[in-house]
């Protein structure tokens, strides 16, 4: 009798689950223990990939508000 595929799928070898045992990560909303390839939290649902933050360096604020300057005395000129 042939076995169904789902049959022969009997989830991680022993040998597979002592290999990647150490491949975890901790979820910074409530510290459970994840594997970290989850993109959510089973625990309480954190979002795992929203912590980056993009930083914007000082020289591009100092360049805006130069431009942003120049800009309304320019407008301030031609009025």
């Amino acid at each position: 009798m042939a076995k169904r595929l789902r049959d022969l799928d009997d989830g991680p070898s022993d040998a597979d689950i002592e290999r990647f045992s150490d491949v975890t990560q901790t979820c910074p909303s409530c510290g459970t223990t994840l594997y970290d390839d989850v993109e959510v939290c089973w625990n309480c649902g954190h979002a795992l990939g929203a912590e980056r933050k993009i930083e914007i360096p000082l020289w591009m604020w100092i360049t805006a508000a130069g431009l942003l300057a120049l800009a309304i005395i320019g407008m301030l000129v031609r009025w």
